[in-house]
This record gives C-alpha cells, structure tokens and sequence, in this order.
C-alpha cells in the first residue's frame, strides 16, 4: 500500500522556487528586457509571445511527465520508437546540458559583472579563471543532489527574486519614462507576438521541462509522498506557481526596458541593457548587484540542468555512474563557455529552430495521449510531417554558407510558396497538424476493424 502524507503549502512553494530557480537561466534575465526595448510600445503583445513559449509551454512540458508518469524524455517518446526516444534523449539533453545552456550560465554573468572591468585583451584569461571557478560550485551542489531542493529552493533562488523585485519595484514607481508612443523596431511591426514566440525558444526552458519534471517528481517523493496521483497533482501545482512568477517578472523586466527608452537608446542586447538601467536606479553599485544577480540565477539554473543530465545519462548508458556524468558535463561546459556568450548563441538558434517543434508536438501528443491510447501512429505521423519542415527552418537559421546555399534556397523558396506561416518561422505547424489527423484517422480505422473483429469473433 502506497503511504499518503499531507504536502504543506510551505513545501510546495520551496519545490516551486527549485523549479523556477532552475527555469530562470541567463536568457531569461535578459531577453525579456530586450524585448521591451525593441518592441516599445508593443511591449505587451510581445511579452505574450514570449511568455507563451517560455513559461505556459515549459508548464505544459513539465505537466506531461507528471501525467504521463513517466521518468523522463526518453520514455515520453518511445511511442515513437526506441530509437527515436534515445537519439531525440540523447541530443535534448545534450544540447541543454555541455553543448549550449549550461556553458551560457557561466558566460553571461562573467559579461555582467567582470567583462566590463577588465581590459578586452585579458577578458579570456579572467573569463578562464571565473568559469572554473563557476563549475567548481556546479559541481559540488550537484554532486550534493539530495540537498538541492535546499541549496536552491531554501537559499539561493529567493535571494535572486528579492533582487528582481526590488529593482522592478523602483522601475515602477521611478519610472524612467512612459511606454506610450516608444517605437517598435525590426521584425516587432509586423508581428510582436510571433517574434516573441520565437525569441521564447532561447530560453530552452520547454526542452528542459522534460529533463526538469523527473527532477520536481524525485524532490516531492523524497519529502514523503509516494501515491503517484499526489505526486502527479502536486507536480503541476508547482510548475504553475513557478510559471506564474516566471510570467510577472518576464512582464516587469519587459516594461523596464520599454521605459528605459526615455533616457537610453535601444542597447546590442539585453545585458547590456540591463546593465545600464541597473546603474541607472543603483549607481555603481548597481553593476555589482547585476552581476551577484545573474551569477545566482545562472548557477540554479547550471545545477538544475547538470543533475537532470547526469540522473537521465546514469539511467540510460549505467556503465558510469551519477558523479561521473556530472564531472564530465562540467568540465565540457566549462571548455565550451570558453568560446564566449556570442558564438555560444549563434550556433545555438539553427538547432533551436529544429528542435523546438519535435518537442512542442512531443509535448501535447503526451498530454492528449489518454484520448488516442498513446497509439504509436498518431506520434509517428506528427513526428513525420513536423521533422521535415522544421529541419529546413533550422538550415534556413544557420550559417550564410549553409542558409544560402542553392539546395537550402530551393527547399524555402518552395516552403515560402506552399507551406503558410514560413514567413514567421512557424513553417511546421500545419504540416504537423496535418500529420495528426492522419494519425488520429487511421487509429480510428484500426480501432473500427478491431472492434468489429472482436464482435464477429463473439
């Protein structure tokens, strides 16, 4: 018999903070500032976007493994095939962990609070010595995994939220200007929201959620609670309380950078933005705040990602063990940070492009899976028809050599004629709804001819 034990409403908040705290990465600190200042008075329409791909999907992400019950990305996609579930496992946590997010948490707060005060020829050496450091304490909070609910939770994450509300908090009542009748800029005229939506990817929270929700599941067990529906209930519970705090401050950062255009103008990115109207508000003191900020949040989000690499590559290849993989990510992570905040970002988008879209679909397949059985045809089809365009949207985001070169050129000129919403980097959505009802079409068939099968047989 299952033991049942109550969850007070104190646990469950320090379960939420460990979530948001392992949500709440570098892109997540900065793009929601840049995206007030590019978009301006269409700041609201934007963070909408935004909010849609970096806080409902993540929420959505972490609520089908609760509800699927299962342990991870690499059983929520065995529908699929067993090989698909472990390439698509392999490369998600990959890419999350030593490839692109993880390196990122040491760069960006080295940007912040170190790269400004030291000369650009020793920003290498300083930038050596700070992301060694960085992944030293990475290491040791994630080799401590059982206490990170209380390394993360209890301690860290809540003194970087006071710092956020603090500085949104003055923002507001000292604003530093009005959002009405700032200029939207770029690509924010002709679809503020779209845009959003697609600079939401660059959180990678919603390929993360299914690497994080094993981690929420593992943390509710520990402090008593067995039953799986409980566990299930209170694990959606917690990601909508992180998604909601997600989604207030991703509108707050939004709203400093559109007002900060009454006394700045539009910065190279959100960094740097941030950087300025943390000055602004706190003086030179306020450089120092950002970069203890960004180092907190960036380290929550760096251990959260490391032991969700190391308990899923322990699982799946067990020749090593949990300390072994978490060393390793660390020292590869911290090789790759070397290369700089730019060039991590750069090689990031073509794969997030990819990506995104075999894991949004893998995502509400595994939320409406109850309503088809989880029948292998329906996710076989919608993965077919999602992976082709979202692969040509991916070659279309990379390199010059690669986006205009003449195969790729022929493959989005005939994507730009036929396929709608190419335009807008959404070039896989009808294509992967139409793979959808072809599935649900021929389960329905088998489901008939099973019936009938069945009655004739009685």
């Amino acid at each position: 018999m299952e033991q049942t034990r109550k969850f007070t409403w104190k646990e469950l908040i320090v379960v939420a903070s460990m979530l948001f705290g392992m949500y709440f990465g570098a892109s997540n600190l900065t793009f929601p500032v840049q995206i007030g200042q590019q978009s301006g008075s269409a700041f609201i329409s934007s963070i909408i976007g935004f909010i849609i791909t970096g806080t409902i999907l993540p929420l959505l992400g972490v609520a089908a493994i609760a509800i699927t019950r299962t342990h991870g990305v690499f059983e929520l996609a065995q529908p699929i095939g067993k090989t698909y579930a472990l390439i698509f496992t392999v490369i998600l946590y990959i890419a999350i962990g030593p490839a692109f997010a993880t390196p990122r948490t040491a760069t960006v707060p080295f940007e912040f609070g170190i790269a400004t005060h030291v000369s650009a020829a020793s920003a290498p050496f300083w930038l050596l010595i700070y992301s060694a450091c960085f992944f030293t304490a990475v290491i040791f909070l994630s080799l401590n995994r059982h206490k990170v609910v209380d390394y993360v939770g209890r301690y860290l994450n809540p003194a970087f939220i006071i710092m956020v509300v603090i500085l949104i908090a003055v923002a507001i009542f000292k604003p530093m200007g009005t959002t009405a009748g700032q200029a939207v800029t770029g690509a924010w005229r002709s679809g503020s929201t779209t845009n959003g939506i697609i600079q939401g990817y660059q959180t990678m929270d919603a390929l993360a959620s299914v690497e994080f929700g094993i981690v929420v599941i593992t943390a509710i067990k520990a402090l008593g609670v067995k039953k799986e529906s409980t566990v299930a209930h209170l694990t959606v519970k917690a990601g909508i309380i992180a998604a909601s705090a997600m989604a207030v401050i991703y509108t707050g950062l939004a709203y400093i950078g559109a007002t900060s255009l009454g006394h700045f103008k539009i910065a190279a990115d959100g960094g740097i933005a941030l950087g300025q109207i943390t000055q602004f508000f706190f003086g030179n003191a306020g450089v120092y705040i950002l970069a203890i900020m960004a180092t907190i949040t960036c380290l929550t989000t760096a251990v959260g990602v490391t032991t969700s690499f190391a308990t899923a590559f322990s699982g799946l290849f067990p020749k090593f063990g949990y300390k072994t993989y978490v060393i390793a990510v660390s020292i590869i992570s911290f090789g790759v940070s070397n290369f700089g905040f730019a060039t991590i970002i750069a090689i990031a988008m073509p794969f997030l492009m990819f990506i995104y879209p075999l894991c949004i679909t893998l995502i509400l397949l595994s939320l409406a899976s109850p309503l088809f059985h989880r029948a292998r045809v329906v996710y076989i089809c919608t993965t077919i028809f999602t992976i082709v365009p979202a692969l040509i949207d991916g070659l279309n985001a990379g390199p010059a050599f690669i986006a205009k070169s003449a195969f790729v050129q022929a493959l989005t000129g005939f994507e730009s004629k036929y396929v709608p919403f190419f335009a807008q980097g959404f070039a896989w959505l009808v294509p992967a709804i139409i793979g959808f009802v072809i599935g649900i079409g021929v389960y329905e068939v088998k489901s008939v001819r099973v019936g009938k099968t069945v009655s004739e047989t009685e």
